[in-house]
């Protein structure tokens, strides 16, 4: 051991540092796990791990797109609603198929700064072809 730690010391390092390595940071190619907002119902879930069924479906009316979500207001038979997905390319018009969940009659998004109503946190929006 005493022949190791002497190489060691002549290449500069230390036993303790190779006992103790510092930590490694992410990389960057690999993509953030997309987590709940703050304030939603179910709390802190990774929503990019999402298999649920799709149950519902509506029309897109509007988005609006934050850093880790995708806002789509959506037409769905009689009532109106926004539903929450992890970032998804939509647009006016589509039509998607979304996880069901408990809508939330009012929300305020604080990276937007905008109040909701008739709201759904989904894990999981697919465009309809």
């Amino acid at each position: 051991m005493k022949s190791i730690a002497a190489l060691l010391a002549l290449a500069g390092f230390s036993v303790a540092s190779f006992a103790n390595p510092p930590a490694t940071p992410a990389s960057p190619a690999a993509p953030a796990a997309a987590v709940a907002p703050a304030g939603h119902p179910v709390g802190m879930v990774d929503m990019g791990k999402a298999t649920a069924p799709l149950t519902k479906k509506g029309k897109v009316l509007e988005v609006v797109e934050t850093t880790s979500f995708t806002y789509i207001n959506i037409q769905d038979g009689s009532k109106k609603l926004w539903v929450v997905a992890p970032t998804i390319a939509v647009k006016k018009g589509d039509t998607i198929g979304y996880a069901d969940a408990a809508i939330q009659k009012t929300y305020h998004s604080g990276s937007l700064n905008r109040d909701f109503t008739n709201i759904v946190f989904t894990s999981r929006v697919v465009v309809d072809k």
